[in-house]
């Protein structure tokens, strides 16, 4: 077996109709007579590694392959070449449809799958940009399905404005939705499990009453806080935890010595700067899974540079 070093990935585009066409600086802008581009998908067990020894292989072939010096010695599979983390970019220039994930429990029971808890960093966000993250009263089960069906519930969504920098956590049972004007780094169990309970009158299938069954309606706490940790050479944020994944931001100027612990993988998604990981160049929109066995390697920076690191949790 060769080495295992970082994995250059390849993003997978999702056009959508609530998508943009402005992309930059992470891909080549699309063109106004295409489609819009709403989702970039930057990790799961399909994702193909973009250059290297293994290029071409995808996640998955790779797991089989390496197994714990991939994903790390405290992996605990669910379910054979799964991969747990779901990552992506979001563009977005209408409104989402008002959605719910139903949690792992339900997810097993009803669709064979697993549930989605997911985190937002707003990465940019144009002002009055907002989300809105659960309701403004309380409805029993039935009134809640009649207030979906007649639109009622569009008033009942609750907005919270958004900037460059928030953190958003959604756990399983929290409605919500976006609002145009802004890019989200997500990161979030690997599940495209969703249930559309509203559509703002969209021709699309909806799924009300699976989405009432797994509503949760108890306050949303706000956003998330950020919380400074101490690192050797960076500024290190830990953006969000929950008992599914963690994630952090990383900002750094000089070259820095990057390890993993052995214990996880990493996912490094790159959000500004240019340089060189282990040799590779990045860029902005530039994704890498570190397996967790690599050797400690170079992070050489040719311009100011910040990346979100997200691993198990």
């Amino acid at each position: 077996m060769s080495e295992l070093r970082p994995l250059p990935l390849k993003p997978s585009l999702r056009e959508k109709v609530w998508g943009a066409h402005r992309l930059s600086p992470f891909y080549e802008d699309r063109a106004a007579d295409r489609p819009a581009v709403g989702e970039s998908w930057l990790t799961n067990e399909e994702t193909v590694v973009a250059s290297g020894d293994h290029a071409g292989a995808t996640i998955a072939t790779l797991m089989e392959r390496y197994g714990p010096a991939l994903l790390g010695d405290a992996h605990r599979p669910k379910r054979a070449t799964y991969f747990p983390l779901l990552t992506k970019f979001l563009f977005i220039e209408d409104k989402l449809s008002v959605q719910v994930h139903p949690d792992d429990r339900y997810a097993a029971e009803h669709e064979g799958g697993f549930g989605k808890t997911e985190m937002w960093y707003v990465v940019d966000a144009r002002p009055g940009a907002a989300v809105a993250v659960g309701l403004t009263e309380t409805f029993e089960r039935e009134r809640l399905i009649e207030a979906a069906e007649s639109g009622e519930i569009e008033r009942s969504l609750r907005w919270v404005e958004v900037a460059a920098g928030d953190v958003v956590t959604v756990p399983a049972g929290l409605l919500h939705t976006m609002g145009p004007g802004m890019r989200i780094c997500e990161i979030q169990q690997n599940s495209d499990l969703t249930y559309r309970f509203f559509d703002f009158g969209r021709p699309r299938e909806l799924h009300v009453r699976k989405a009432a069954d797994v509503i949760v309606q108890e306050p949303w706490p706000g956003l998330t806080p950020r919380e400074g940790l101490t690192g050797e050479g960076t500024k290190r944020e830990l953006l969000g935890a929950t008992e599914y994944f963690r994630a952090e931001k990383l900002s750094w100027r000089e070259p820095i010595r990057y390890r993993t612990d052995r214990e996880r993988f990493h996912v490094v998604i790159f959000l500004e700067g240019r340089g060189t990981f282990d040799g590779t160049e990045y860029g902005p929109g530039s994704t890498f899974l570190v397996p967790a066995h690599a050797a400690p390697f170079e992070a050489t920076p040719t311009t100011p540079t910040e990346a979100i690191i997200a691993y198990e949790g």
